[in-house]
């Protein structure tokens, strides 16, 4: 896959008086993993749910490989949110492929049968989907995001329900989809996983993106979280902790 590239210039979004995303602007290289970090309410799932195509910015415009998002490109576009969206009395293999024929994917069914085997179904593909757990769902959704073989992903808090082995199955599975090319972008608040596969960190604060830094190996816990709360937690609680201090966190 060539390298692709997503450009969302001057995006804003508001709800009545209240403006959840202000003159936003980010770039996204393939082959890459980014990180969006930001408190409850900075407006990441919205930034995210702008991007995936479920709602429309109130201005600003998104460029996916150079072309502006439109309704053709959703296959393009793999995205686990919040909500799961599966249905409960298909089984696993039936819901996959209920959603490649909704996104007009030509997927067979032993390819779908591979896709739940990567992210650990595949002796659960035939079983109805309201016996799973939370974390057999969340893996379901895993796997439903990568099926159309898309440009973009987006994880909006994908360790959720998780357990330890799944998570670092996802890390695994965000690991090989970066090196395919694809274009990621995650959001979430475990940042002990997150930071063993992310290439970069951008903060959001109310509406507006104000940090960006590398990500790897390089980058520990202790520091990562610094540069989070200098940003996003009072100031007093910050330096309540000498292992916290802003000062400590390479620029």
């Amino acid at each position: 896959m060539s390298a692709v590239e997503l450009q969302a210039n001057q995006i804003s979004k508001t709800y009545g008086s209240h403006k959840v995303l202000n003159a936003l602007s980010l770039r996204l290289e393939g082959g890459q993993l980014t990180c969006l970090l930001g408190q409850n309410g900075a407006g990441k799932t919205t930034l995210l749910r702008i991007l995936a195509g479920l709602q429309k910015p109130n201005s600003g415009q998104i460029l996916l490989d150079g072309q502006a998002l439109q309704e053709g490109f959703r296959r393009q576009i793999g995205a686990v949110m919040h909500q799961t969206f599966l249905y409960e009395y298909l089984t696993a293999l039936e819901n996959l492929r209920f959603y490649a024929q909704l996104y007009q994917v030509p997927v067979e069914t032993s390819l779908l049968k591979e896709a739940l085997a990567r992210v650990g179904l595949g002796k659960a593909r035939e079983v109805p989907v309201r016996t799973f757990s939370r974390g057999m769902k969340q893996r379901l959704t895993i796997a439903r995001a990568l099926i159309a073989d898309p440009l973009l992903l987006l994880f909006d808090e994908p360790y959720t329900g998780l357990d330890l082995s799944g998570c670092q199955l996802l890390n695994n599975l965000l690991a090989e989809e970066k090196a395919k090319g694809r274009i990621i972008l995650a959001t979430t608040h475990e940042f002990e996983f997150v930071r063993q596969v992310a290439d970069r960190f951008v903060i959001l604060n109310k509406g507006r993106l104000v940090d960006d830094f590398s990500g790897g190996s390089q980058l520990s816990l202790d520091r990562l979280e610094a540069r989070y709360l200098a940003i996003t937690a009072p100031r007093s609680i910050v330096e309540k902790s000498s292992n916290l201090l802003p000062q400590q966190v390479d620029a």
